[in-house]
């Protein structure tokens, strides 16, 4: 009988004691609302990076005296963090292009590089048919090359302080390849990728033999790519006479004629001098 009547009276306090709890929740539910609406108004007001900022988050100070630390909403690579974050994602991508293939004499260039008329140009590139460099033996085309596939992946990162925008590069990089002409010819299944994957850099075109199995091998990858508008990063010793007498004008035309429309034909050697938008052939 006792256990019963102190049970019931347990049962008849609680909405008394739930209620009396409740009212400082309520306060300080209150707060907290107001707390973000005035942390949300403050970081509105930041147009620029604090300096220092050494881990990419800046203090809100509240009315109610305590500190908030947020991440900044507009951290850019000119402010410390964003520079370091910078040039992590730079190491980053270079990691990518070494799983490629592409070599690291390129690689270990590519961040002291300066910005050449051949590393500017490509900037201009619309990710779509053929990007061409030519010159002699030792003018930079395959360097510029392995600048156009840096270019082409750190675009693809929109955000630079998000990783999984950074993931995205990555996933992107596996759909690339890089290889010789002289490579492609040899290899059924290097030429099946060379045909068919999202980015092609076919290096060294005409370094191949001058056969006419090797010369319909790379013929069909350049009109399937240029079909399916694919981009395709091209290095070669050749002027457009030398392709249009190896390949045939049908290649030679797909290869130029969408210049200014998002292809690009860079002279790395300034020796070629009939290699220019329109051509010896047209």
């Amino acid at each position: 009988m006792m256990h019963r009547h102190c049970s019931e009276i347990g049962r008849q306090k609680q909405p008394e004691d739930a209620e009396h709890i409740g009212e400082p929740i309520a306060h300080l539910l209150d707060e907290v609302i107001a707390m973000s609406r005035e942390i949300e108004e403050k970081t509105a007001q930041i147009k620029e990076c604090p300096k220092p900022c050494d881990d990419g988050t800046v203090k809100i100070n509240t009315s109610s005296g305590g500190t908030n630390k947020i991440s900044c909403p507009v951290i850019t690579p000119d402010c410390p963090f964003g520079e370091r974050m910078e040039q992590e994602l730079d190491y980053y991508l270079l990691r990518v292009m070494a799983i490629i293939g592409i070599p690291r004499l390129h690689l270990e260039r590519i961040r002291k590089t300066k910005k050449t008329k051949a590393f500017m140009e490509p900037a201009d590139w619309l990710k779509r048919r053929f990007l061409i460099f030519t010159g002699v033996s030792g003018s930079g085309k395959s360097f510029n090359a392995a600048l156009a596939v840096f270019r082409y992946l750190k675009d693809l990162v929109k955000n630079h302080f998000d990783l999984k925008a950074w993931e995205v590069a990555e996933r992107a990089g596996h759909s690339i390849v890089w290889r010789d002409a002289l490579d492609i010819i040899h290899d059924r299944k290097t030429a099946i990728q060379a045909k068919h994957e999202s980015l092609t850099i076919i290096d060294d075109l005409g370094g191949e033999a001058d056969t006419p199995t090797a010369q319909g091998i790379l013929r069909s990858i350049i009109l399937f790519r240029y079909d399916m508008e694919l981009p395709t990063v091209i290095t070669t010793t050749l002027t457009l006479l030398d392709i249009n007498l190896r390949y045939g004008e049908r290649v030679t035309r797909r290869l130029t004629e969408d210049i200014g429309k998002g292809c690009r034909i860079i002279d790395c050697g300034k020796v070629s001098a009939h290699f220019r938008k329109e051509g010896d052939i047209r």
